[in-house]
């Protein structure tokens, strides 16, 4: 009889036990992860880790203070295997902690490991990238990756007035050389332009054209 009362007693208490504490409670600890680099590039940051093994994922936060309650974001990778994550919309020309910890389903529920150490970054200050200036920054460097191509005139110029003084320039020096007995005065006519067009690049504003030749 006293045999039995024990059972009885022990087997409640058991019974007792399993519907209080959730069965992860003595689930064996899972593994964390580590930070291997963080990288700030305008308003992200990546993030890369080591990868671990009979997990289910892992979870990445991100804050600009070291409790993770400021500005705090959190990201979730659901593959074991992945080792990288980026994290975006953040602030600019702020410091922000970062930390990681792995995590495993059981029987419906999450298992976390515990946090890894905290690493920081800075983000940079957000640049001012128009249209006009990476148009600019691509284009333009040379005579033939303008909007429009380059004449005949072989060159850029600033302004409009540039090009009709180069144009007097060039009609200067061919009749200097016909004054000096270089050049005859039927090549004067064939080699100095009469006249010419004149077209402008959209991207850097800057000026050339065509010589026109009688």
């Amino acid at each position: 009889m006293m045999k039995r009362s024990i059972f009885i007693v022990i087997t409640t208490i058991i019974l007792l036990i399993s519907i209080t504490f959730p069965t992860n409670v003595f689930a064996a600890p899972i593994s964390t992860s580590t930070i291997t680099s963080v990288k700030a590039e305008n308003k992200t940051i990546k993030v890369k880790w080591k990868k671990r093994a009979n997990i289910t994922g892992y979870q990445i936060q991100v804050a600009t203070d070291k409790k993770f309650k400021k500005n705090a974001k959190t990201v979730v990778v659901k593959k074991q295997k992945t080792t990288t994550a980026t994290i975006k919309k953040l602030k600019s020309k702020k410091k922000y902690y970062v930390r990681i910890r792995t995590y495993k389903n059981s029987n419906n529920k999450k298992i976390y490991s515990p946090w890894s150490k905290v690493k920081s970054t800075k983000t940079p200050k957000e640049s001012k990238c128009t249209k006009d200036n990476i148009q600019k920054e691509t284009h333009c460097t040379n005579n033939n990756n303008h909007s429009i191509s380059c004449g005949n005139m072989k060159k850029w110029f600033n302004s409009r007035d540039e090009v009709d003084d180069y144009w007097v320039q060039v009609d200067n020096d061919y009749y200097k050389q016909y004054l000096d007995g270089i050049i005859t005065f039927e090549e004067y006519h064939k080699k100095s332009p009469g006249g010419y067009e004149c077209w402008s690049c959209s991207y850097c504003g800057k000026w050339t054209g065509n010589f026109k030749y009688n």
